[in-house]
């Protein structure tokens, strides 16, 4: 038996190493390197392998004692054991029942001790009963240090490859985790987590509305198991003095790790016999538990469960449980986060369709009563009901003309709805964008006049430009693009509309120069019931619904509807609509 090396090892021996190596393999004394409470085989040199009766290299990281029959492997353990945890050396113990062969054979063993005065190992020489004598003296002590060198390098070799199967699980565990977006998911990415280096399995609890513990569940990486794990699940419930997980994060919260009396904490948080049978099955050994802990608040706690008994944690370990249990904690929080906006979205989702179906409601039920009011003006103001004099002539001209306003206002609050519950049909078709433009500023053309504003014309290609959209609908975007103009610029003002195209879009602007809108302003015009002035004495005629719906339609349409403006210098809206295709050729 060899000790492991890296591949490059032997390329680095100095010549002197090389020689002691080889003196080493080829001394005649059986001698061994164990490591660990365990005692396991590191280094065997093939006189010991002769005496043990072990196929050469085939018993590497296995317990010495398993190399023997049970007495006999009892026997050594014994002695190993001495040396191992009172760091004494021991000469020339006999060993008489160690193997047929080696019956009336002495044993010494001696601790090998490392620079930061651990006991890393132990050396153990079989040998005839005889006077110890320099030579052999001389022999163990160039073993023990060229076996020394070679068990740390295999030390530092294992502590690399357990650095790189840490980085490897914190990697694989902020994968799952980041794959988490709701609540549930990350829940189920947490109950996956559990230690390589301790082979270890997992509970994991978290915290409810009012400290209430859930156990979520329990993730065991043996396949077969994990039916025990669900099984557990179910009926296994954690109680407030549990001496682990949550219950004593709630208590204090920081790490704990529970190393000695497994049996007696499992036998008090069990709760059960049933349950404590599952546990047994499972695999209980050593516990730690690290509490998920996300802007300063508990969120609940993981319990890394080893499979072996009285086993103390490293600094590695914890931090990696540590480390683990932050990341959870914070996926966690995120997701709990996006639960309560999803809550909360659904929240006003059904809120706006209340009130959508109130404004649908209230409009019908006021359109009737106004529609009578019109009927019964237009009677009176012919008279039919007794003589009218020109005074009152004008009265029924303000009364229908507020009326008119009324109408106008509960027709444009029903479009509102309407569009926003997706029930309004739309037929579309390949439009001229310019032959649009003239079409609205037709309808509204006197409002220019009365207003004092000049018009500059259509700027662009009528000829090419074509849009695809419902007509009717962009005459109405168009229509309330042009009357927002004129109503928000003062006399003598300008207004003008463009026409273009780009490689998939049409585009239609309508341009002014009025007030202008603030920057902070741009977005929160084209929601439903906004103005510019928000004062009563200066609101302008409207609900402020123009725009909302306008660019509602626009996108219904598979277009935009986007604004250009600084407060002062006027405005510029853009309808944009998908291309149409290209006109005939005369």
């Amino acid at each position: 038996m060899r000790p492991r090396k890296q591949p490059e090892q032997r390329e680095t021996e100095s010549p002197l190493q090389e020689a002691l190596r080889r003196c080493v393999q080829q001394a005649p004394l059986p001698f061994a390197i164990t490591r660990g409470a365990r005692h396991k085989i590191v280094y065997a040199n093939p006189a010991f392998c002769v005496m043990a009766g072990v196929v050469n290299g085939s018993a590497i990281d296995a317990p010495i004692a398993s190399q023997f029959v049970k007495a006999e492997g009892r026997a050594l353990t014994a002695i190993l054991d001495r040396a191992f945890g009172d760091g004494v050396e021991i000469v020339d113990v006999q060993i008489e029942t160690l193997t047929a062969r080696a019956s009336g054979r002495w044993c010494s063993v001696w601790p090998i001790v490392g620079d930061d005065h651990r006991i890393e190992a132990l050396g153990i020489q079989i040998r005839e009963a005889s006077p110890q004598d320099a030579a052999r003296d001389l022999q163990r002590q160039v073993a023990e240090q060229m076996l020394l060198g070679a068990l740390r390098e295999r030390g530092l070799a294992d502590d690399a490859d357990a650095a790189r199967r840490r980085a490897a699980f914190l990697a694989e565990a902020g994968r799952l985790l980041a794959e988490s977006v709701d609540q549930s998911t990350t829940l189920v990415a947490l109950t996956k987590l559990a230690l390589p280096t301790l082979g270890a399995w997992c509970i994991v609890d978290i915290l409810e509305e009012g400290d209430a513990i859930h156990r979520l569940g329990i993730y065991h990486p043996d396949p077969k198991k994990q039916k025990l794990a669900h099984e557990l699940e179910a009926s296994w419930v954690p109680e407030p003095d549990d001496p682990f997980g949550a219950p004593a994060m709630l208590r204090r919260t920081r790490t704990i790790a529970i190393t000695r009396d497994i049996e007696a904490t499992l036998a008090a948080s069990a709760h059960t016999p049933e349950n404590l049978n599952i546990l047994r099955q499972l695999g209980i050994g050593s516990l730690l538990t690290v509490p998920l802990v996300a802007r300063k608040r508990l969120l609940g706690a993981i319990t890394f469960v080893s499979a072996q008994r009285d086993l103390s944690h490293t600094p590695e370990d914890v931090h990696l449980a540590e480390d683990i249990a932050a990341r959870g904690a914070l996926a966690l929080d995120n997701a709990q986060v996006y639960d309560l906006a999803l809550v909360l979205q659904r929240s006003a989702e059904m809120a706006n369709r209340a009130k959508t179906a109130f404004l649908g409601a209230m409009s019908h039920e006021l359109r009737t009563p106004l529609n009578a009011i019109g009927g019964y003006i237009d009677l009176l103001d012919m008279g039919l009901r007794g003589p009218v004099t020109d005074r009152q002539h004008a009265d029924f001209a303000r009364v229908r003309t507020n009326q008119q306003h009324l109408a106008l206002l509960i027709t444009e609050i029903l479009t509102f709805v309407r569009v926003g519950s997706g029930r309004v049909s739309y037929a579309v078709a390949d439009i001229n964008a310019c032959d649009a433009i003239r079409h609205a500023i037709d309808l509204i053309e006197p409002l220019f006049g009365q207003k004092g504003l000049v018009f500059d014309g259509i700027a662009g290609d009528p000829a090419i430009l074509i849009a695809r959209g419902d007509p009717e609908r962009v005459t109405q975007i168009l229509v309330n693009l042009l009357s927002n103009s004129i109503k928000f610029t003062p006399k003598g003002g300008h207004i003008s509309a463009e026409c273009a195209a780009k490689a998939d879009s049409v585009t239609l602007r309508v341009s002014d120069t009025g007030i202008g809108i603030a920057l902070e302003k741009h977005d929160a015009i084209f929601e439903p019931f906004i103005q510019l002035r928000e004062s009563l004495s200066d609101r302008e005629g409207g609900v402020g619904l123009g725009l909302a719906i306008s660019r509602d339609l626009a996108r219904a349409m598979g277009g935009d509807l986007t604004v250009e403006s600084a407060l002062g210098k006027g405005a510029s809206f853009t309808l944009t609509l998908p291309r149409g295709g290209e006109p005939e050729q005369e």
